[in-house]
């Protein structure tokens, strides 16, 4: 399973204390300030090959990663807010910086205020996706997912083993 998901959504919360999940995290591909033209197509062969083996990966949810895994055969999963969440979700964005004070925390809250509207429409007109739509705050990403699938998504081997 790939889960797309928009920044802030919770990616990284829930891979670091849930067993099953992986957060590929975009920004390790960004080398001495700059990132290679093509560096979405290992990031996706990677995603696509850790979904494989059975684990629930996360990914950002930049254009070119959403058009490179298109043609993959794993189940794919986009998960955003709502574009009404917005302000709120900026208010999210800008708390979680204030707090890491980490430099991708500071990138995903500008490309919000920036583009969120825009960012949101192209996630939800997305096709060949399933979709995961956030409409409140607080949300805990964990429980929304197993609502989603009417599983445990903790134990991804249930799903994997027991379809």
């Amino acid at each position: 399973m790939i889960i797309i998901g928009y920044q802030g959504i919770g990616k990284s919360s829930i891979a670091k204390y849930a067993n099953g999940y992986i957060d590929l995290e975009s920004g390790n591909f960004w080398v001495d300030g700059k990132r290679d033209d093509q560096w979405y197509i290992p990031y996706c062969s990677i995603a696509v090959h850790l979904s494989e083996q059975g684990y629930w990966v996360f990914t950002s949810s930049h254009e070119v990663i959403r058009k490179q895994l298109r043609s993959s055969t794993e189940l794919k999963l986009i998960v955003c807010p709502t574009p009404e969440l917005k302000d709120a979700w900026i208010r999210r964005l800008e708390e979680r910086y204030e707090r890491t004070q980490l430099e991708k925390d500071y990138k995903a809250l500008m490309n919000a205020k920036d583009r969120y509207t825009e960012n949101i429409q192209e996630l939800l007109d997305e096709e060949g996706y399933g979709k995961l739509i956030i409409r409140s705050l607080p949300f805990d990403l964990n429980e929304v997912l197993q609502k989603y699938f009417d599983v445990d998504v903790v134990r991804v081997d249930r799903l994997i083993n027991n379809p």
